[in-house]
C-alpha cells in the first residue's frame, strides 16, 4: 500500500486500521484461498498389459529348465449345468475367458503332470471380478456339477479349496473329475497381480497331478 512521504497526524483509531489494512495478503484471509502446498495425487492404477507384453512375460526353459515348456492355445469355451460353477469350471478345465484385453498361453511339464498357464490382462475393474467369480463359485459348488467343454462332457464330482498366496490375490482348488468313465484330478491357482491374472492348471496323466507350486512361482517372478 502506497503512504505520502507529507507528514500529517492521523487520530489512533486510523492509525490502527491503517496498520491493520496493510498486513501480507496471507495474513489478511489465511486458511480460505486456495492452498499453495501440493496436492496428493491418489495411486494411478497399473496399466493393463497388451498381448506383447505379456508375451515377454511368459514362462521360458530358462525359468524352468527342469519342465518341459511347449505352446498351448486358449481353450473351448465352457458351460455347466448350474450356472454359478460355470466361471469355477473354466479354470478348472483350462477353459475360454473372454472380455480380455489380451491373453497368451503356454504349458510346463515336468514327470506326468502338465500345467497350463494362462495369462489374461484386463480392465483393472474386470481383474478383481475375475477371482470374485471363481471364488463364489467354490463356495456354491464344491458337491460337484457337471461341465461341457467344447465337445467334452465332464463330470467334476468334488472341489476343495486349498491353500493360495502370492500376487495381490489368489485362490486354489483341488478337484476330482470323471470323463468317458475315466476318474482324474486336477489342481488349479488363479493369481492377480495388478491388472493380470495367471491361471494354472495341472493335470496328470496318471495318477493324481502334483499341485503346481514351481510353475507358479517362476511365473510370478516374471509378473512384477
Amino acid at each position: 500500500m502506497h503512504v505520502p512521504y507529507a507528514r500529517r497526524v492521523l487520530p489512533a483509531a486510523a492509525m490502527i486500521m491503517l496498520i491493520t489494512s496493510c498486513g501480507t495478503g496471507n495474513d489478511t484471509h489465511a486458511g480460505t484461498g486456495p492452498s499453495s502446498a501440493p496436492k496428493s495425487q491418489a495411486p494411478q492404477a497399473p496399466k493393463p498389459f497388451d498381448e506383447d507384453e505379456l508375451t515377454a512375460r511368459q514362462l521360458t526353459p530358462q525359468d524352468l529348465p527342469d519342465h518341459t515348456i511347449e505352446e498351448a492355445f486358449q481353450g473351448a469355451l465352457i458351460s455347466s449345468d448350474k450356472p454359478e460353477c460355470r466361471d469355477l469350471a473354466t479354470v478348472l478345465l483350462g477353459g475360454a475367458m473372454t472380455g480380455t484385453l489380451g491373453q497368451v498361453h503356454n504349458k510346463a511339464t515336468k514327470g506326468t503332470t502338465a500345467t497350463k498357464v494362462s495369462l489374461h490382462s484386463w480392465t483393472v475393474t474386470k481383474a478383481g471380478s475375475v477371482l470374485a467369480d471363481v471364488r463364489a463359485g467354490g463356495r456354491a459348488c464344491g458337491g460337484g456339477f457337471n461341465a461341457v467343454s467344447g465337445a467334452d462332457k465332464v463330470t467334476i464330482t468334488k472341489v476343495v479349496a486349498a491353500a493360495a498366496t502370492g500376487g495381490d490375490e489368489s485362490v486354489a482348488y483341488s478337484a476330482e473329475l470323471e470323463q468317458d468313465g475315466e476318474k482324474s484330478s486336477v489342481e488349479v491357482v488363479l493369481v492377480r497381480q495388478g491388472t493380470t491374472t495367471a491361471t494354472f492348471t495341472a493335470r496328470s496323466a496318471s495318477g493324481a497331478a502334483e499341485p503346481p507350486a514351481a510353475v507358479v512361482a517362476a511365473q510370478l517372478k516374471k509378473l512384477h
